[in-house]
């Protein structure tokens, strides 16, 4: 039979003031050569032990050794209930630690991967230009991303990739993306119509969508100069879609 640190804590109170049997004491030794944890209490039982025999008064009357005696295993059992209790909670908060620490790796892998957005080239995405519209051959919802220039003469338009998106394969006919010859007022139109500052649309490259980020803090800061010079770079790495 595997004796378990219940068993010998119980008899720790014992062991700590000497009264054990020979052969309880050898079980208890001898678990305590491999176990910290209750190496740790015994510790804690003996340091509580020797608090104890240097109060003052301690010890000075023969006539009270036996309820001295008795008062010295109820303290011992005392400070193993609440040793017990210590541990008990810090089980807790460790295997409380372990399950948040699990759920935000797998949280944080969760999110890499469902967040994983990748750019797709034109091809990939089945964008073409027919009839003064933009259509897709691909299910582009949610995949397709518009950015003006701050001029709002210039639209860039590309794809991307990414499993909350849903199914690529487009089911029935082609999906309209834009209308070129719908106009609007609207800086950013949320249906398929462009702003009427727009006279020229490019499918964003690789490169250039490495720079966008880029672009847009320059806008932000106010460096018109070198926001028009990434602008004409950004160009030169992209594809022509449709102009005025």
């Amino acid at each position: 039979m595997k004796i378990t640190c219940d068993v010998i804590q119980d008899l720790m109170p014992s062991y700590v003031d000497g009264i054990l049997s020979e052969d309880s004491r050898e079980l208890v030794e001898e678990h305590l050569k491999s176990c910290k944890e209750c190496q740790k209490m015994l510790e804690i039982m003996q340091a509580d032990q020797e608090k104890e025999k240097n109060q003052p008064g301690h010890g000075q009357d023969a006539t009270f050794k036996c309820g001295e005696t008795e008062n010295k295993n109820a303290g011992s059992a005392a400070a193993l209930k609440k040793i017990r209790k210590k541990l008990r909670i810090r089980r807790i908060i460790t295997a409380a630690v372990a399950v948040i620490l699990t759920l935000t790796v797998a949280a944080a892998g969760y999110d890499h991967w469902y967040y994983n957005e990748k750019y797709m080239t034109l091809e990939d995405s089945g964008m073409y230009v027919k009839n003064n519209g933009l259509y897709s051959s691909k299910n582009l919802i949610n995949r397709i991303k518009i950015h003006y220039t701050e001029d709002g003469k210039t639209e860039f338009v590309y794809a991307i990739d990414a499993p909350y998106a849903g199914p690529l394969e487009l089911k029935g006919e082609d999906m309209m993306l834009q209308d070129f010859s719908q106009k609007t007022e609207e800086e950013s139109p949320d249906d398929d119509s462009i702003p009427k500052t727009v006279k020229e649309v490019y499918y964003m490259g690789e490169d250039a969508w490495k720079k966008f980020f880029q672009l847009i803090e320059l806008e932000i800061d106010g460096k018109q100069e070198k926001a028009e010079k990434m602008v004409d770079e950004m160009k030169q790495e992209s594809e022509v879609l449709w102009t005025e």
